[in-house]
């Protein structure tokens, strides 16, 4: 089982950050692990540098995007998307989305695939797995001085 936690950086930190992805992988890699004091100043620099999650607008992007085509369904707080050798479970909050992902990769496809569509980025990362990424690369467009 694969497991992601996705969350949606703000367009300032993801440019200036931008090749530099293991230095935001630590910050919420210590967020996760911290305790006390630690973890509340961590908390606040996620949410800083993070863009809050207008939830029912993903769940109305995701509703749009896979429920004619795929077999995209909602138990309880959690949305499951299945194909078939693979599922994924959804479990959105105005932070992150947990994404929990069994078999191969083609439902994590899916819903990384309809994440993209909806904006440009977000950041997953695997804590277990230490891996980490952007969902929908970006170019930096550089502009040089005369």
């Amino acid at each position: 089982m694969r497991e992601f936690f996705i969350y949606l950086i703000t367009k300032e930190v993801a440019h200036s950050y931008y090749g530099k992805e293991n230095k935001l992988f630590q910050l919420f890699f210590e967020e996760q692990r911290s305790t006390g004091i630690s973890k509340t100043i961590l908390q606040k620099q996620v949410s800083y540098i993070t863009t809050i999650l207008a939830v029912s607008q993903i769940e109305k992007h995701f509703w749009e995007s896979l429920s004619g085509t795929h077999d995209w369904r909602v138990e309880g707080e959690t949305y499951s998307l299945s194909c078939k050798d693979s599922t994924v479970h959804l479990e959105l909050s105005d932070q992150y989305i947990h994404l929990y992902s069994i078999g191969n990769f083609e439902a994590e496809t899916i819903i990384f695939e309809a994440l993209r569509h909806y904006e440009s980025y977000f950041l997953a990362m695997d804590y277990g797995e230490r891996k980490y990424g952007w969902l929908s690369p970006f170019k930096l467009n550089m502009v040089y001085a005369t």
